[in-house]
């Protein structure tokens, strides 16, 4: 059984964008929907094959979530080219399902004349993308100062011809830009994404991709996420969780911290003890979390992932819920959470010892805080869950290791062909 449909694991990615930049999402989105009508025309590709191009075309500027507070998307894109496409590709390549079609992304900036002087396996989807992306900023040109001739004047040059025919052809079958002014786009644009089939293993990719995009922000708090996962589904097991619960668990726990892609970086990461103002925006990502993830996921995924910080005695938030109204799995994660805070190291704390960590969880326990029974499980098996923890850790920073020693890689191997 589902526990999360396709086209909703989609509407999570569509609306934790947006808050992370609105202008970035809704440049993708335009793009994206030029790319899904310039294919279908051609008829060169199955629906299948349009529905993940169109996926990368949303997401093909998602390098520049990195930036922050910008607002001008058009005309960023056209003076700092290379950096969100190098980052972009990185992160599709290694920390999506979208992998092996990353290098559209890498090339969508690159000038059509020197295609030659790389090697492509999708050249004509990164023409047709390059095209779009261009269409689009030609369209808000007010802003980017492209020149009303842009597309005759660059013609075979900076776009492709072939690609531009494409459009203009597809713009007389299907009205694009009609539809983009009137916003009917969107509709048609939603009616294709809801057709999509993915594999549980493709949903689950891409949920883990979109935590990753939390890096944007914060790093410590993508490691926090991973490892609350990894200890929580530890946990499960060896405390009898049935398999159906602990997969609803997984979830939970990987979408726990979703909300904080909204909380302000200086509070995510203070140094220092958080005033009371302070502690208040930041205990906002848990409703930000149940936001986003409303009606999207089943109920007990929702449950696990909101209720993270409730406290036995009634004392949490951010509903103040009570022993009796939680379950174990929501107990657990809890605990994972707590843990995996403890043990990280933090911009503003050190990994905190052994000894430490089990003094601070014992005290909340017997406190009736957190869950005691949870907390003796983890004591009676915390080596094996730590080593356990370690092992899979060095993937997770192993990724991130190769993304920053490829990306200046990259840079440096193509900066001849980048003027």
């Amino acid at each position: 059984m589902s526990i999360i449909s396709s086209q909703n694991v989609i509407t999570i990615i569509r609306k934790t964008l947006s808050i992370l930049n609105p202008n970035i999402m809704a440049h993708g989105e335009i793009v994206g929907y030029i790319l899904y009508k310039m294919l279908e025309y051609g008829q060169d590709y199955s629906e299948q094959e349009i529905l993940e191009y169109t996926m990368l075309g949303m997401m093909h500027d998602i390098g520049l979530y990195r930036v922050d507070g910008l607002d001008n998307v058009a005309d960023f894109e056209l003076k700092n080219t290379w950096s969100h496409s190098i980052y972009g590709f990185l992160f599709l390549k290694y920390l999506s399902p979208m992998g092996d079609r990353a290098e559209i992304v890498l090339y969508h900036h690159l000038d059509y004349e020197r295609y030659g002087l790389v090697k492509m396996k999708y050249e004509h989807v990164t023409a047709c993308l390059a095209l779009a992306d261009k269409m689009d900023s030609f369209m808000r040109r007010d802003k980017t100062e492209m020149e009303t001739d842009y597309f005759t004047r660059y013609r075979d040059i900076k776009v492709s011809g072939k690609a531009l025919d494409i459009f203009l052809e597809a713009e007389k079958k299907f009205g694009i830009t009609a539809k983009l002014v009137s916003g009917e786009y969107k509709e048609e644009l939603g009616a294709l994404l809801s057709r999509s089939q993915w594999s549980e293993g493709y949903k689950k990719s891409f949920l883990e991709m979109l935590v990753y995009t939390i890096d944007f922000r914060s790093e410590y708090t993508v490691l926090h996420t991973m490892a609350t996962v990894n200890f929580a589904v530890q946990l499960g097991k060896l405390m009898g969780v049935g398999a159906r619960e602990q997969k609803r668990m997984y979830y939970g726990a990987l979408l726990h911290d979703l909300g904080k892609i909204a909380i302000p970086l200086d509070i995510l990461e203070s140094p220092g003890k958080l005033s009371d103002e302070e502690m208040r925006i930041m205990k906002a990502h848990v409703r930000i979390t149940e936001i986003i993830l409303s009606g999207l996921v089943e109920p007990d995924v929702l449950e696990i992932a909101i209720r993270h910080h409730e406290k036995l005695d009634g004392s949490g938030y951010h509903k103040g819920l009570t022993e009796k109204e939680l379950t174990l799995p929501q107990k657990i994660v809890a605990v994972a959470d707590m843990l995996s805070a403890l043990y990280g190291q933090r911009s503003y704390k050190p990994s905190f010892e052994s000894g430490k960590i089990e003094k601070i969880l014992n005290k909340d326990a017997d406190n009736y805080k957190i869950s005691k029974p949870v907390v003796d499980c983890l004591m009676k098996n915390y080596d094996n869950i730590i080593n356990n923890f370690e092992e899979q850790k060095g993937e997770t920073i192993g990724l991130y290791l190769k993304i920053k020693e490829q990306y200046e890689e990259i840079w440096k191997k193509f900066e001849g062909i980048m003027q």
